[in-house]
């Protein structure tokens, strides 16, 4: 009887994860090499191929000394790497099957934060968890589909997400303090800012959040130099700089005007995300709330938002690293959802909704996001004008029927089945683009290649934009593998 009512209860996360396992399989598979994906099937080298010089990667030793080589002239993210050259270089469908797990992996982290009461509201909870992910999450090819970028984003996010959940964790046993100290250890070790964005959560945690002793805080904490001092110690992040992100050093100024064009970009892709915690925040403002119950919930967005200002070190905005920064942002956004759907009373809610809109639009407008920035002052009024004519009250019964969830998730699949669709289109013509160009670099035709290069509009938000931006260096390392290599 007890095992029959457990099956039951355990069908929708089983046939949810299932579903959304399946799909990222295959658009992982399907999802053409790009760029540095062939560039890691070389030993590295440098940046630019060497026609006909190039040494293929074909053992671990291999693996090794393109890490070293990576390490000493590209840049820290050498953990990382170290994955790319081995995924890269085994059969396509290993690749394809690790993330997918880890696409589903960090769906079930983000459900293990929401209160148990509150996922019982929903049997669907966790499949609307996994459609926010393919529709909230920024340059979604880029971060999650295309192998280089998956790697260095979604599977580092999922390492972030990972730690995240550990220490939110209410439990103080000697096994959860030892993962704690793997998970931070490993994310930290990433990239330049998950170091810096997990101290913070650990800091803020450790100052107001009284769940756990002081000791673990100080050990995990620990745990964050060595995995921050790999990435920022590795003598080829100034060549890379150099070399990819086109200056030699970034002065304060840069600092600033690269970090007020990552957080324009930072609120016009999570502006949906924000409002939920930012209505939220509000509400307890205007609650008259201590302290405290201020800042935990709003940790994780303290840590993104810095995180998201600390990008302006590159001295260059790039789309994709947001996914960082916001990754983890879908946390308190699922956390703080529940509250704000089923807890709020009407008059400090509709304060806090307007509150919100109205906070995100100024935001919006003074990083020059200016089409956000009026959407969301157009949500605004249409907000005011609908409680007006509600005379100024809001049902204080948010209870959600089965059937309605049935429909909102069967409509946001349909959307999502229609992006697949397409993004198997763009793969046809990226596959076309491959072959004529490969065709034409046979026949030495320079002026063929140049005219060949995809200049077209994507059809899915899926597809990985890096694929349509064809420079010199995708150019070389497309006539490497294709033309010297037959494409073997």
């Amino acid at each position: 009887m007890e095992t029959s009512k457990v099956s039951k209860l355990n069908r929708p996360i089983i046939i949810t994860v299932s579903a959304v396992f399946l799909l990222v399989l295959l658009l992982s598979y399907f999802c053409p090499l790009i760029t540095d994906d062939l560039h890691f099937k070389f030993i590295w080298n440098g940046f630019n191929a060497k026609a006909g010089s190039e040494v293929r990667v074909g053992s671990i030793a291999d693996i090794i000394e393109s890490a070293k080589n990576y390490y000493q002239y590209s840049g820290g993210r050498v953990v990382c790497h170290t994955v790319v050259f081995a995924m890269v270089n085994l059969p396509k469908w290993v690749f394809a099957v690790f993330n997918a797990a880890m696409f589903c992996t960090a769906g079930l982290l983000i459900h293990g934060h929401i209160l148990e009461k509150t996922r019982k509201k929903s049997d669907l909870t966790l499949a609307f968890i996994y459609l926010s992910m393919f529709f909230l999450l920024p340059v979604w090819g880029d971060s999650i589909l295309w192998m280089s970028g998956s790697v260095n984003y979604l599977w580092p996010g999922t390492a972030i997400l990972w730690a995240i959940y550990l220490i939110d964790k209410e439990d103080n046993s000697k096994k959860n303090l030892y993962l704690s100290c793997i998970a931070v250890l490993i994310a930290s070790s990433t990239n330049e800012i998950a170091g810096g964005m997990l101290s913070i959560i650990l800091i803020l945690r450790m100052i107001f959040w009284k769940k756990k002793p002081f000791s673990y805080f100080y050990m995990v904490l620990f745990c964050v130099i060595p995995g921050v001092g790999l990435v920022l110690s590795a003598p080829g992040n100034k060549n890379r700089m150099q070399l990819v992100d086109g200056h030699a050093s970034v002065g304060l100024t840069d600092v600033f005007k690269t970090a007020y064009g990552y957080l324009g970009s930072y609120f016009s892709w999570a502006s949906l995300i924000l409002f939920v915690i930012f209505a939220v925040l509000f509400y307890l403002i205007f609650k008259k709330s201590k302290v405290c119950e201020l800042i935990n919930p709003m940790t994780v967005t303290i840590a993104c938002t810095l995180g998201a200002c600390a990008l302006g070190f590159s001295g260059v905005v790039i789309q994709r690293a947001l996914f960082t920064v916001i990754f983890p942002l879908l946390i308190p956004f699922w956390s703080l959802s529940s509250y704000f759907l089923y807890t709020m009373d009407a008059p400090h809610r509709s304060k806090a909704v307007t509150a919100s809109l109205g906070l995100l639009t100024v935001f919006s407008l003074a990083t020059q996001e200016f089409m956000v920035g009026a959407s969301l002052a157009l949500l605004a009024v249409l907000y005011l004008l609908i409680n007006t004519l509600a005379k100024g009250r809001l049902s204080t019964k948010h209870t959600r029927s089965k059937k309605r969830d049935i429909i909102l998730v069967s409509i946001l699949s349909a959307a999502v089945v229609f992006e697949s669709v397409m993004f198997f289109l763009d793969v046809s013509k990226y596959d076309s683009y491959i072959e004529q160009t490969a065709a034409a670099m046979k026949e030495g035709d320079g002026e063929k290649v140049s005219e060949l290069r995809p200049n077209k509009q994507l059809g899915s938000s899926f597809f990985p934009v890096e694929g349509t931006i064809v420079s010199d260096y995708s150019v070389s390392w497309i006539y490497e593998y294709y033309v010297v290599n037959g494409g073997k």
